[in-house]
């Protein structure tokens, strides 16, 4: 409403909204005073001349220049205020960030060992160290342990020289395959078995064709061993080419399954 008093004042509101504009002053006496200030205008428009207006229009171009520089120089002024205001925030920042660091000491990067804390005992100490080197152990032994997925897709057996053995025990319905492939101490052996109860704890018996016999380390058969048919990876010192079966053995050393290995013609 307060854009269209200026209109009003001069008359240049048409009929209806005109008569909008007066009913909103019948009631709001802050509008009407600011009318009442506006109504001179018309009178002291009509004191203006052409030139003023083309002064108005287009105003000397040393009144142009002041006032770009004057633009200009808030610009500037603006532009060095905030790169001020950056710096204070960097500078808070990081001082907060040093702080913090100072205060907790065992914050650093990845490659720092964390500090042992004063009050551990040589008997803890120990305790924390054998830990490490049971965890480091464990860790070297799951990497230096060929993994069915390493140890079938690194060398496949017919690229690598291997083969695969079948097996089954068609009375009991258990069934095994067994996956060789020659290597330099001996022969990696990849096991899946299917049918076995679970439950069962299994091991292979390596057999030589001189007689020579070779026990694997045994593993347990589960649910997950289906699921996910697992392969279990095994290792035997008896090279490949002189290994004449393999035998799936329970505890009791009961044939599950036997798993001929004919060798090539």
């Amino acid at each position: 409403m307060r854009l269209s008093l200026g209109a009003h004042a001069l008359g240049a509101l048409d009929q209806e909204e005109a008569l909008q504009v007066d009913l909103h002053l019948a009631t709001c006496e802050e509008c009407g005073a600011e009318l009442l200030d506006l109504e001179g205008v018309s009178a002291f428009l009509g004191k203006v001349s052409e030139r003023d207006v083309e002064l108005v229009a287009s105003p000397p171009r040393q009144v142009l220049d002041r006032l770009l520089n004057a633009r200009a120089k808030r610009h500037r002024r603006g532009r060095v205020l905030m790169a001020a205001a950056a710096s204070v925030a960097v500078l808070a920042v990081g001082g907060t960030v040093w702080t913090v660091s100072a205060q907790r000491p065992d914050v650093g990067t990845t490659a720092a060992a964390p500090e042992r804390s004063v009050s551990e005992t040589p008997a803890d100490t120990a305790g924390s160290a054998d830990a490490s080197d049971t965890a480091v152990q464990a860790e070297t032994r799951i990497l230096a342990e060929p993994t069915p997925s390493t140890l079938l897709k690194s060398a496949p057996p017919e690229d690598a020289g291997g083969r695969e053995f079948p097996g089954a025990n068609e009375a009991r319905g258990y069934y095994a395959h067994v996956t060789a492939i020659p290597g330099e101490s001996g022969t990696q052996l990849a096991v899946r078995v299917t049918g076995v109860p679970e439950g069962t704890t299994c091991r292979l018996l390596v057999i030589g064709r001189n007689g020579e016999r070779d026990y694997t380390d045994a593993w347990t058969v589960d649910r997950d061993t289906y699921r996910n048919k697992t392969v279990f990876p095994r290792h035997t010192r008896i090279p490949m080419t002189d290994i004449a079966r393999f035998d799936l053995l329970d505890p009791s050393d009961k044939v599950l399954v036997r798993v001929k290995a004919p060798a090539r013609k």
